[in-house]
């Protein structure tokens, strides 16, 4: 068993960039502060990974531009930001460096490039005259750069910038981008726009027709809007457990509530940088069906333990917390939303030991955490 520590948030990070080589795929949360106050981990033993960040939806640098139209139109995001796309800048290996207004309307004898509508990030190139369309996704487009109008607040608009510099391929994520910040005066670097995950790195996951609450967490799926997830926050590293939004939001929700410890589903998060974390489920392939005892099984036999249960509107039961300094008498939901529109007021959830599944045929998700 590994021992309890307690170390301020400074120290903090430091130590979990130390455990990231111990660790398998790792879980991470969102990224923000948590204060200068002492907390224990749960550090976890080789199996699963960390929970990184926990307070917001977005990384800092991404938060004036997180979430965009690609077709040119302005959006207001949840932080007060007005952002348009006004330049989308391609060089084919074949036709050169491309330059498009997605909101102006070309001439058909002149080139384009325009961020395709898909469920990650791509673009096609449209030669003048008809001929064929090319379409670019992946480590083909390392170098494809967007600038921004940007408006914080209604004030003085402002550009903002951005390159991919980097791609990666993750089994279970797709394709990730590293994503990183230009002068737009004179191209040079000011920096990446995600933290450093659990893994090192700073990539994100760009998915297209997919916006999320950076409040709430909730998931729609309107057509044109990109969202840039990072995978240091809960959104982009849904995705490299396997967890993606497109004609799955609601399981892709739940994902990123895990992920936070969001026990109420209201946002607050009963976890600190540093704790491990492992999930299943009870849909994906290899593990339908799967049930309580069952992962109790599993968690055993890789020496964790089961945290929580849960279902579409947070826990259904809790054993131990993944921060370990709480114990489940420390989970209070003030309202929980029950799934038949009632609510439960200064309402604790149960202990999973004997704890008999109401409907377990329904969407479950399982968190698991360090001995």
């Amino acid at each position: 068993m590994l021992n309890a520590f307690r170390q301020t948030s400074r120290t903090l990070l430091a130590l979990t960039a130390l455990s990231v080589a111990a660790l398998g795929s790792s879980g991470c949360d969102e990224a923000g502060a948590q204060g200068e106050g002492a907390v224990a981990l749960r550090v976890g033993s080789g199996v699963g990974g960390i929970t990184f960040n926990t307070s917001n939806w977005v990384s800092a640098g991404a938060r004036d531009i997180y979430e965009f139209d690609r077709t040119g139109a302005w959006r207001t995001n949840a932080y007060g930001f007005e952002v348009k796309l006004k330049n989308v800048t391609f060089v084919d290996p074949q036709l050169g460096k491309i330059t498009t207004n997605p909101a102006s309307n070309p001439s058909p004898f002149t080139t384009r490039v325009e961020i395709t509508s898909a469920e990650n990030l791509e673009v096609t190139v449209f030669p003048p005259l008809g001929a064929p369309t090319r379409s670019f996704a992946g480590a083909d487009i390392v170098g494809l750069e967007l600038l921004f109008n940007v408006k914080y607040a209604g004030s003085t608009t402002y550009q903002t910038k951005l390159r991919v510099t980097d791609h990666n391929l993750d089994v279970a994520g797709g394709n990730l981008f590293e994503l990183t910040k230009l002068n737009p005066a004179n191209d040079g670097l000011i920096g990446p726009i995600c933290e450093v995950s659990t893994l090192g790195d700073r990539f994100a996951r760009v998915y297209g027709n997919i916006s999320v609450d950076a409040i709430t967490g909730a998931v729609v799926e309107p057509p044109d809007i990109f969202h840039m997830a990072c995978t240091a926050g809960a959104p982009g590293k849904s995705s490299t457990f396997g967890y993606l939004p497109h004609g799955a939001p609601e399981t892709f929700r739940l994902a990123n509530r895990v992920i936070r410890a969001d026990y109420c589903a209201d946002g607050y998060p009963y976890t600190f940088p540093g704790n491990s974390l492992v999930m299943r489920d009870n849909f994906s392939p290899g593990q339908e069906g799967q049930s309580l005892a069952q992962v109790t099984a599993y968690a055993q036999a890789h020496e964790l333990v089961l945290e929580a249960m849960w279902d579409e509107n947070g826990v259904l039961c809790v054993d131990t917390p993944r921060v370990d300094t709480l114990d489940a008498s420390d989970v209070i939901c003030p309202v929980k939303r029950n799934l038949d529109g009632t609510n439960a007021y200064n309402w604790q959830p149960p202990a999973c030991a004997g704890f008999v599944d109401p409907n377990p045929q329904s969407l479950r998700f399982y968190s698991l955490t360090a001995i």
